[in-house]
């Protein structure tokens, strides 16, 4: 069975600009032991007061998952480790000769005399112990057998497999994991990929099944430059691809969700398994065979993540995509306005960059000279947006200025650090917005002023209504 040791709290503070509380940091710990995950890579003892703080409380919180404490190849960090109370420890080691020659200034026999000496030590503290072979992937592969033969022998019981560039290329991960299986003595190999080019999650699954046993992730496939492969990601396809099923998939969505608030570090709208349109779809063939039946274009329920499918209405739209979402207003169309529906649609969305339900059934209006009393008309408000004291504003800006129906946006001082200025065609609209401005991460409270009326200064004629 394939494990999954997760690394956000170590791997996953490492993304640029990302910092995480001691609080948070036991709250991701017991989230990812909800979901199942094997092993919880806690941090690295040495790196600060905080961050041995953390590790030893999540060590000490009654968890499933093991905890692994990280450290490089010294005493005093592995002895750290020791001291926090977890069961592991990872020592860690380059074996490329540009990290030797470079960083370490140091020779292949003093590296793997360094190596033997600090894993022994670290199983003299009665800790298990990973080695992980810095920048493995660039190693010469005689070498890197020696150095990890050299740490099994000291006692690891665990490789970590290093694809710290992300260099490598699906069959070449395979071909380097089963050449080194069967070159080491027994052991469990870790993968540890890097996703440069966007093959980490693949190379992950390559390198299992060329014998590996366990893949890192981080939530949301943070990390150093571009990440790891995406816990996530790696889960729905163990599950999907592999017939893996042992880990809580309902725990996924509201996991990625808590990441993205509590670090500022947002996942695109195209990510895979999180990301908002995952289970959109938008194109007339793509909708009409989803609405059909959703096998036709998507792999898998989106309940089974606790999520909804979504049909974008536009110029792309077809019939039956148009004629559900009336149907879901009660507007009910004889088949021949439907077409004339479809076809304004069409012509409506060449002329904007996003139509909006309220935009739909004013076409259904016009159409069929019928009023259709859904939507209030064109509402203006002021919404004041307080943000997370560890959130930089400047991401929640972003994201709002992305919103089309966003006009301004100022940051401020006072109780609130943000306010927008928003119109919407009325108040089902609004209520919409408010609930997707309090779903932006890091946005911790909102209150919302509606416009009664607007008086314009003479330089800003062009602006009033």
């Amino acid at each position: 069975m394939v494990e999954i040791l997760d690394s956000t709290l170590r791997e996953g503070e490492q993304t640029p600009f990302v910092n995480f509380m001691v609080d948070e940091k036991l709250e991701i710990a017991r989230r990812l032991d909800r979901v199942g995950v094997e092993m919880i890579e806690a941090g690295d003892p040495s790196v600060s007061p905080a961050v041995c703080d953390a590790v030893m409380r999540i060590a000490r919180a009654g968890l499933r998952a093991e905890v692994v404490a990280h450290s490089l190849a010294t005493r005093s960090g592995i002895g750290k480790a020791a001291e926090c109370g977890v069961g592991r420890v990872v020592v860690f080691y380059p074996t490329s000769k540009i990290h030797l020659d470079t960083k370490m200034n140091k020779g292949e026999d003093e590296a793997l005399k360094i190596i033997g000496e600090h894993v022994a030590f670290a199983r003299s503290l009665g800790l298990k112990v990973r080695y992980t072979p810095e920048d493995a992937s660039r190693t010469g592969f005689d070498f890197l057998v020696r150095a990890c033969v050299t740490a099994i022998e000291a006692g690891a019981d665990r490789i970590s497999f290093a694809d710290t560039l992300g260099i490598l290329r699906p069959f070449e991960t395979y071909e380097r994991i089963r050449a080194l299986r069967a070159a080491l003595p027994p052991c469990k190999i870790d993968l540890h990929c890097h996703n440069d080019f966007g093959l980490a999650l693949g190379n992950a699954l390559e390198g299992i099944r060329a014998g590996a046993n366990c893949i890192h992730t981080t939530v949301n496939g943070m990390g150093e430059r571009t990440g790891i492969p995406d816990l996530c990601e790696t889960i729905v396809a163990l599950h999907q691809l592999e017939g893996d099923q042992h880990y809580d998939l309902h725990e996924l969505t509201t996991l990625s969700a808590f990441l993205e608030r509590v670090s500022g570090f947002f996942v695109a709208p195209n990510k895979p398994i999180t990301g908002t349109n995952a289970f959109t779809h938008k194109s007339g063939v793509h909708t009409n065979g989803v609405l059909k039946n959703p096998s036709t274009y998507e792999n898998f329920d989106p309940s089974l993540l606790g999520r909804e499918r979504r049909i974008v209405i536009d110029k792309y739209t077809g019939k039956r995509a148009v004629a559900v979402r009336l149907e879901e207003y009660g507007v009910q169309v004889t088949p021949e306005e439907l077409d004339l529906i479809v076809e304004a649609i069409k012509k409506v969305g060449d002329e904007h960059k996003i139509l909006h339900d309220a935009d739909i059934v004013d076409v259904a209006e016009r159409v069929t000279g019928r009023s259709i009393d859904v939507f209030p008309r064109d509402l203006n408000a002021i919404v004041m947006i307080a943000v997370e004291s560890h959130v930089y504003t400047g991401a929640v800006v972003r994201r709002l200025r992305n919103l089309q129906q966003v006009e301004s946006v100022f940051e401020i001082t006072g109780d609130y650090d943000i306010s927008a200025y928003v119109r919407v065609p009325g108040t089902w609209d609004l209520n919409n917005l408010i609930e997707e401005l309090r779903a932006i991460p890091g946005v911790k409270l909102t209150d919302t002023r509606v416009v009664l009326k607007k008086h314009l200064t003479e330089d800003h004629h062009g602006y009033a209504d």
